[in-house]
């Protein structure tokens, strides 16, 4: 495959009729003479998808949300109102059209085709993600919680574990990076339970910030609570970059107790607890709390992990792979 990669972006079409640029992308495709076609899965889209087609060049599809029906979903409403599903015909002519399909998840595809498809997680840039300083020894456990703060995020069961601890009389201080719909809710939620004292609300910030509030930090929090997103009956199918930030960070991480995450994260490296129970959430915090020396050794091997496994060199080798063997 030729070192150098050059990108064509075409614009101007509204996003439900992103299939319409396919007569444009033909024209393109026989101009540069790709080796290989990549295109990001869209249900309304599918056109470059569609022009390696008829040009017979190879198709790689990337997907990172769903390429299947869940109950309540809009293409889902939207094939109901027809007896020809004309929604999941396109978007599985789209998937039998690709020579290679890689994805975050093998949740993401119809269940006859995730044996067929290649999982790429996402990754991090460990040379601005660095630990800065050694685990505190004394004081509150130092946590980091970086959301949007979307319903699925869990940011009110982790206002109600802090709650827990400083009931319990365990000294915890938390700093919460990002806004988003759940974030005033979460705010009003710390007042009520009188932690607010506990919880540092810093809202968006640059990411280039981001590295310097999670080295100053012990341990990274992803809450999740997948019962507040429908989507996620498909399976869990995120691959959440801040988790890998954590790592590469040197944090110890604490985070739902979901096997996808299990498969990320070993338990040297992380502390998972019951989705959805923030009691659970705070025995955890506790735990850590009292035992210092584990957060420390968890640290060290959170940065090894990130190192070896988790860069985006390391993944973008992943999807290399899938074009090589596609274009051989």
């Amino acid at each position: 495959m030729p070192e150098d990669v050059v990108v064509h972006y075409l614009r101007g079409r509204p996003k439900l009729l992103e299939w319409t640029t396919a007569a444009a992308l033909r024209s393109l495709v026989r101009e540069v003479r790709p080796d290989v076609v990549v295109e990001r899965f869209y249900t309304f889209g599918g056109a470059a998808v569609a022009a390696a087609h008829a040009l017979g060049v190879p198709a790689v599809l990337e997907i990172n949300s769903p390429a299947r029906d869940y109950p309540g979903s809009l293409r889902d409403r939207l094939d109901k109102l027809t007896i020809v599903r004309p929604v999941d015909r396109w978007r599985r002519l789209q998937l039998a059209r690709s020579s290679a399909i890689y994805t975050t998840s093998r949740h993401l595809v119809p269940e006859e085709m995730q044996d067929q498809v290649t999982v790429v997680v996402n990754g991090v840039d460990v040379d601005r993600f660095r630990p800065s300083e050694s685990v505190s020894a004394t004081g509150p456990l130092r946590c980091v919680y970086v959301s949007s703060f979307r319903p699925w995020h869990g940011a009110e069961d982790l206002v109600a574990a802090v709650a827990h601890c400083d009931a319990r009389r365990v000294p915890i201080h938390v700093t919460c990076v990002g806004r988003g719909p759940r974030w005033k809710v979460a705010r009003e939620s710390a007042v009520a339970a009188g932690v607010d004292h506990l919880i540092e609300f810093v809202g968006r910030v640059g990411h280039a910030q981001v590295p310097e509030i999670l080295a100053a930090a012990d341990v990274g929090l992803a809450p999740f609570a997948p019962d507040q997103f429908r989507a996620l009956e498909l399976g869990w199918f995120w691959s959440p970059i801040k988790i890998f930030e954590y790592l590469a960070a040197g944090l110890a991480v604490v985070t739902a107790d979901i096997a996808e995450l299990h498969a990320l994260l070993p338990d040297d490296v992380a502390t998972f607890y019951r989705p959805g129970d923030p009691l659970a959430l705070a025995e955890a915090l506790a735990e850590l709390e009292s035992d210092r020396a584990a957060v420390s050794s968890m640290s060290q091997k959170a940065r090894t992990l990130a190192s070896r496994e988790y860069t985006w060199d390391r993944q973008a080798q992943v999807v290399e792979g899938v074009l090589r063997h596609v274009v051989e």
